[in-house]
């Protein structure tokens, strides 16, 4: 239960401020939608560095000290945020957030392979990571206006996964060689990583003003984190049950349905409506997530390095998405936005089906389904 735990307390402690970044930048710091949207870009930016670095770095000198080091550093610059939000203005805040990105970046991919060489099960283990995510939020919207106390209490739970990380049994670990740019393994994962671009840019495009589109039809600061935490604890429950799936699979599954939840919140005329499509997103990210980790850890013996490109991958996306986010919301609007990200999806799901059908895993695919049958 202890990589759980780690996953379940980090998540928490990385993601629950989320909800209250957007906010604080607009009403503290008078920040516009398109200044929110670079900052969440030099968040990601940060995170798409360190997660490609420390992902390879997990691979060839170790995973453990890489993960006990990811979450120091982590808890430190949370509680840096807390000094910025007391002291600072906006330059300090917006700094100390990117600082941020970098450090949580830098764990994730040890502790997932760590997971994966020990238990196996992505799903279940993932699902904990979506727990953690939805106690932050509902956590962080509880605390409102009380930004400093959010910080404390997501500086708190990461020093506790800390404290367990410390605890956990690591095998006498071998280094796996791994070239500084992989490009055999990137081609390997080719399909995976480029529909996770593609869908994850969209997706955040959404994303980065999310809080405000919601305030927006009615939903005060707890009502944000309450609708945030449906998302999350849906992926608890969903994750648990797709193990026993062809990751290929919950790949396409994941695209297509992302496509349609992004079109269902344009369906949404109050909060209360957003809820039956937040339940549908859950899905939708479940069996993309799970399926693209299984997909990138199954085929590939670099198993740390595999996960942090797709989390690099992610990050990439979590830097143009909110850049090109905050400035369609402010052209064309909230539902212009969430428009243009359903096609994004869209396009994403007909482009894996087209790299699975010429690398012939569709055909294989079909095959093991009719002898299902």
């Amino acid at each position: 239960m202890k990589p759980e735990a780690v996953q379940l307390l980090s998540s928490a402690g990385v993601f629950g401020p989320a909800i209250i970044v957007p906010i604080i930048l607009q009403e503290e710091y008078l920040a516009d939608t398109s200044t929110i949207g670079l900052i969440a870009g030099g968040f990601a930016t940060a995170g798409f560095v360190s997660s490609y670095l420390f992902g390879r770095a997990s691979d060839v000198h170790g995973k453990r000290r890489i993960l006990l080091f990811g979450l120091a550093l982590t808890v430190v610059a949370t509680l840096a945020q807390i000094v910025s939000l007391m002291f600072g203005g906006f330059e300090f805040f917006s700094s100390v957030r990117v600082l941020l990105g970098f450090c949580a970046g830098i764990f994730p991919a040890a502790l997932l392979a760590y997971a994966y060489e020990a238990k196996g099960k992505m799903g279940k283990f993932s699902s904990w990571g979506a727990a953690g995510w939805g106690i932050g939020n509902i956590s962080v919207g509880v605390f409102g206006a009380m930004y400093e106390g959010a910080y404390l209490f997501c500086a708190g739970l990461l020093m506790l996964s800390f404290l367990i990380a410390l605890r956990l049994p690591f095998p006498k670990e071998v280094g796996i060689p791994v070239p500084l740019f992989p490009v055999e393994l990137i081609r390997r994962n080719a399909p995976v990583y480029l529909s996770m671009l593609i869908r994850h840019t969209g997706a955040n495009m959404i994303w980065v003003t999310y809080p405000l589109f919601l305030k927006s039809i009615g939903a005060d600061l707890e009502w944000v984190g309450v609708i945030y935490a449906v998302n999350a604890f849906g992926q608890f429950f969903i994750m648990n049950f797709l193990d026993r799936y062809d990751p290929t699979l919950l790949v396409a599954v994941g695209l297509v349905s992302s496509a349609l939840t992004f079109y269902a919140f344009l369906l949404a005329r109050s909060f209360w409506e957003i809820l039956p499509a937040q339940v549908l997103l859950a899905a939708a990210w479940s069996c993309l997530y799970v399926g693209s980790l299984r997909y990138v850890m199954d085929k590939n013996k670099e198993k740390a390095t595999a996960t942090g490109i797709l989390s690099s991958v992610m990050n990439i996306s979590g830097i143009v998405g909110p850049v090109l986010g905050g400035l369609a919301a402010a052209l064309v609007d909230f539902k212009g936005t969430i428009t243009i990200a359903s096609l994004m999806a869209g396009v994403a799901f007909v482009i894996f089906l087209y790299e699975m059908k010429r690398s012939g895993e569709f055909y294989r695919l079909r095959a093991r389904s009719r002898g299902a049958l």
